[in-house]
C-alpha cells in the first residue's frame, strides 16, 4: 500500500540494492523486472508530488489563490506558451480569466464574459478534450472564435455539482512535443483537486454571504462581533460599529419599482465594501440596512469612515432604465473598548439607536455614541424603553 509520505519509493530502491537482488540483477534486468520496478518508482513520485500540489491547492480558500495555485503548478510542469484559466467567481455564469503568455502574467484578450456556451458541452463530454475536437462538436462559431484566441490546445473543465465551475485552456509547449497520455492523466487528476476546492470555497461563500449584495450576512457578522468583543476584553484595544440604513428606500421601490431598488441595494454595496480598509468586515443586515465592523477602530476613526461613505452614496447618481436615482443614508457608529462590559445584543441594540438619532435629526446624518459611555447608555435606553 501506498502510505503518501514518500517512503514507497525509497523502500523500492532500497529492495533493489539488497544482496540478494543484486546477486540476480542481470537476470531480473532481462526477464523486465527491474524496468517495471522503475516505472512502478516514477509513478509512485508523480503521486506524491501530485498529492503534495492537491494539499497546496486545499489550503487555499478564495477561488482566484485556488486559480492561481493550479496554474502556476501546469506553467511549472509543461511550459505552454500560453495559459489562461476561466473561472467564475462564485459559482454563477460571468466569469473572470487568468492569463499566462510565456510563462508571464498577461491581460486576456478574450472577450468571452459567461460559461453557458461550454456548460452543455462538458455535461456530454466528461473530462479533458482537445480544441480540435471541440471545433467539431461545439455548435457556438462565437464562443469557439473566443477561445481560439487563447491558442489553445487543450481544453480542461473544472465540475462541480451545480455545473460548470471554469475552465484551463492550455497551448503547445513552448520546448515542442505533444502531450503525452501520462500528462494527460495528470492535467485530469490535478482539475479534479481543483474542481472540490472551488466547491467548498463556493458552498462556504454562500453560507457567510448575502446572495443579492455579496457582502457578509447577518449571521457571519454577528459571530464576528462575538469574537471581536471577546479578543477586545481580553487583549485591549478598541472597535467599532457602523449601522447604515438607506433613507426613503420604500419610497425609491414605489416610485422606480423593486428592480431599481435591486441596483442601487447592490451599488451602494460595492461602494461600502470598497470604502472599509482590509480586515473590515461588511454585512447586509436586512432590507436597505448594513452593517460594518471596524477593527482598531476608535470614535474618531469610526465617525470620519462613516462621513466618507455617507457623503459618497450622497453625491453618487444611479441610473435604471435611463432614470437617475439618488439616495441618502443614515448612519449610526457605536466604539467598543476593553472596560466595556456589554454583549453583543446590546452593542446592535445602541448602535440601532445611534442610527435612529440620525433618522430623527432630518436623515443623511451620523450619530455616534464613543466607548466609555455604553454600559450607562445601554441601561438608560432600555429603561427607556420599557417606560
Amino acid at each position: 500500500m501506498f502510505d503518501g509520505n514518500g517512503r514507497d519509493g525509497k523502500e523500492m530502491t532500497d529492495a533493489l540494492n539488497t544482496p540478494e537482488v543484486l546477486s540476480h540483477y542481470d537476470l531480473l534486468d532481462r526477464l523486465g523486472i527491474i524496468e517495471e520496478i522503475n516505472r512502478l518508482k516514477s509513478l509512485v513520485i508523480e503521486r506524491n508530488d501530485l498529492l503534495g500540489e492537491a494539499t497546496v491547492i486545499f489550503t487555499q480558500t478564495e477561488i482566484p489563490e485556488i486559480a492561481r495555485t493550479a496554474a502556476g503548478f501546469l506553467l511549472n510542469k509543461f511550459i505552454p506558451r500560453r495559459l489562461s484559466f476561466i473561472y467564475s467567481q462564485d459559482g454563477g455564469p460571468e466569469v473572470k480569466v487568468l492569463s499566462f503568455r510565456n510563462m508571464k502574467e498577461d491581460p486576456p484578450e478574450t472577450h468571452l464574459i459567461d460559461l453557458s456556451p461550454f456548460d452543455g458541452f462538458f455535461s456530454e463530454n466528461i473530462g479533458l478534450v482537445r480544441f480540435s475536437d471541440m471545433q467539431v462538436k461545439l455548435q457556438d462559431p462565437v464562443a469557439l472564435e473566443d477561445l481560439n484566441i487563447m491558442d489553445p490546445e487543450l481544453v480542461i473543465p473544472v465540475k462541480g455539482h451545480t455545473g460548470l465551475y471554469g475552465m484551463v485552456v492550455i497551448s503547445s509547449k513552448i520546448v515542442g512535443g505533444d502531450y503525452s497520455i501520462s500528462e494527460l492523466a495528470y492535467v485530469d487528476r490535478l482539475m479534479s483537486f481543483v474542481s472540490i476546492a472551488m466547491q467548498n470555497s463556493i458552498h462556504y461563500s454562500s453560507s457567510v454571504t448575502d446572495s443579492k449584495t455579496r457582502l457578509f450576512n447577518t449571521a457571519f457578522i454577528q459571530s464576528e462581533m462575538e469574537e471581536e468583543i471577546s479578543r477586545t476584553k481580553r487583549y485591549g484595544g478598541v472597535f467599532s460599529i457602523l449601522m447604515i440604513d438607506l433613507d426613503y428606500f420604500k419610497r425609491l421601490n414605489d416610485r422606480y419599482g423593486h428592480l431599481a431598488g435591486d441596483l442601487v441595494l447592490k451599488e451602494v454595496a460595492s461602494m461600502i465594501g470598497s470604502s472599509v480598509r482590509e480586515g473590515d468586515v461588511a454585512a447586509r443586515f436586512g432590507g436597505e440596512e448594513f452593517m460594518v465592523l471596524l477593527h482598531n477602530a476608535d470614535a474618531c476613526a469610526a465617525y470620519s469612515i462613516a462621513e466618507r461613505l455617507r457623503r459618497s452614496i450622497e453625491v453618487r447618481r444611479f441610473f435604471y432604465m435611463n432614470q437617475e436615482i439618488r439616495v441618502t443614508a443614515s448612519i449610526g457608529c457605536v466604539a467598543f473598548n476593553s472596560d466595556d462590559t456589554i454583549s453583543r445584543e446590546d452593542l446592535c441594540y445602541l448602535a440601532d439607536t445611534a442610527l435612529y438619532r440620525s433618522k430623527h435629526a432630518g436623515r443623511n446624518t451620523t450619530s455616534i455614541v464613543g466607548s466609555g459611555l455604553l454600559h450607562r447608555a445601554v441601561k438608560a435606553l432600555h429603561q427607556m424603553d420599557n417606560n
